[in-house]
């Protein structure tokens, strides 16, 4: 932690800003995240949103809509080699976690998971999140991957 008087600090890509205030002192705690997750669901309002919220903590984030099919396959195996991801987070409707709002269904496992075994086949070291919603997002990554790797 350090003190800046007088300016505001511009928050950087892979880090947080916890801003505290006082009448004549500025603090800032930076923490670097630097975690790289590839997140993908079913729909492209909630990716949109948890791309934005990620990419405000500096998560190295991006976000995929998905359709149950050869096409979405093909996107998320072409995903996975383009990056190594330190993590995979899966969203609720595709991975059943998420059961007031999108119960599983037969078609909904068969698809959980096939993602689930091409992205053992295509990241085998990146760990699987599954996410409950899009306010589960950020406690998610931290229950797999803890609050920022290490140093």
């Amino acid at each position: 932690m350090f003190n800046v008087t007088g300016w505001p600090r511009r928050p950087s890509l892979g880090r947080k800003e916890t801003r505290m205030e006082t009448s004549t002192t500025r603090v800032v705690s930076v923490r670097a995240t630097g975690w790289r997750i590839l997140g993908f669901g079913k729909h492209p309002e909630i990716a949109a949103a948890v791309r934005e919220k990620l990419g405000s903590l500096g998560f190295q984030a991006n976000t995929l809509v998905l359709t149950n099919d050869e096409v979405g396959d093909t996107r998320l195996i072409s995903e996975l080699k383009r990056a190594e991801y330190d993590g995979v987070a899966i969203g609720g409707y595709i991975n059943g976690q998420d059961a007031v709002n999108f119960p599983a269904t037969e078609e909904t496992t068969v698809w959980f998971n096939r993602v689930l075994n091409v992205i053992h086949a295509n990241a085998p070291s990146s760990k699987i999140i599954l996410v409950r919603g899009p306010e589960d997002v950020v406690p998610a990554i931290e229950r797999v991957l803890g609050k920022s790797p290490p140093s």
